[in-house]
């Protein structure tokens, strides 16, 4: 990780997208204590710096500690991250920023910045773990460590460089398997509206819906699939590993709970009456992921 007082770090003045990860302290959205970028420019890595940042509050978690591994003393000397604002900025602004579970980098940075009362810069933004979802689905996990492990790619989790180049290196396969000419591109084929930063406010990442929504089972109707609340429940769908099926009763116990293609014992189901995400998971068992 770079010095925490190293502020002459190389950053490239053009890039295609710049990958970022957050380290905090504890809880509170604003405990930066670590932040990594990797820039990236023509399918390939051009820079991937990282700087260890003092939180408002020295007050560490131990089990953030245990994560990520930063203590206080490590921190004391380095700047704040409203001191570190002005190396990063230009380097941010009208850029797209990929994180992966963009949306908690992204509360980090916005809530950050207001509490430094430092204007929002202008950015779109978009998401690794949603982009391979809809790049790879059928997974058992998306974390970033099980998408460091199947496309073969070693690192140290929970390092802010690390975490941002191996977030980097997911965007560039997802295109490299879709075979987008650019990330726009890929982006318009997977059919997700990246977010937006500005000055004033911010619009949330937008998943549209799949080119080919989940046919009618059970006693669901097709067009209930495509809806964007249920094809969240799908994508967290993929994601669990507690399945036991029985394929000839096509039914399942799914992560304790009893569940049919038409219903589930789990509070989801009981409270919205619509498909949960153990009714897909079900749905995908009995389809081969399909």
């Amino acid at each position: 990780m770079t010095a925490a007082n190293d502020r002459t770090a190389a950053l490239p003045p053009t890039c295609d997208f710049v990958a970022l990860d957050f380290e905090t302290a504890n809880r509170d959205w604003t405990s930066i204590c670590a932040v990594g970028l990797a820039f990236v420019a023509g399918g390939r890595i051009v820079a991937n710096p990282s700087w260890l940042v003092r939180p408002p509050e020295m007050i560490f978690d131990p089990g953030f500690v245990r994560i990520h591994g930063i203590t206080a003393d490590q921190v004391a000397d380095a700047p704040e991250f409203g001191d570190l604002w002005p190396l990063l900025a230009p380097h941010m602004e009208g850029r797209i920023i990929v994180a992966h579970n963009a949306e908690f980098d992204v509360n980090v940075l916005i809530r950050s910045l207001d509490r430094y009362r430092i204007p929002r810069p202008s950015a779109e933004y978009s998401c690794t773990k949603i982009i391979a979802q809809r790049t790879w689905p059928g997974l058992k996990r998306y974390g970033l460590a099980a998408l460091a492990e199947r496309n073969g790619i070693v690192f140290r989790h929970h390092d802010a460089g690390e975490d941002a180049s191996v977030c980097a290196q997911v965007a560039i396969r997802a295109c490299l398997e879709k075979g987008a000419a650019d990330f726009a591109s890929l982006h318009e084929g997977l059919r997700i509206t990246r977010g937006r930063i500005y000055p004033d406010g911010h619009d949330p990442l937008r998943e549209e819906p799949a080119a080919s929504p989940l046919p009618a089972f059970g006693r669901w109707d097709s067009r209930l699939h495509a809806r964007p609340e249920q094809l969240k429940r799908q994508q967290r769908a993929r994601t669990l590993d507690d399945a036991v099926v029985d394929r000839a009763a096509g039914t399942g116990m799914i992560n304790g709970y009893a569940v049919t293609l038409d219903s589930c014992t789990c509070a989801d189901f009981q409270g919205r009456k619509t498909p949960c995400k153990h009714i897909y998971k079900l749905y995908f068992e009995l389809n081969n992921g399909c």
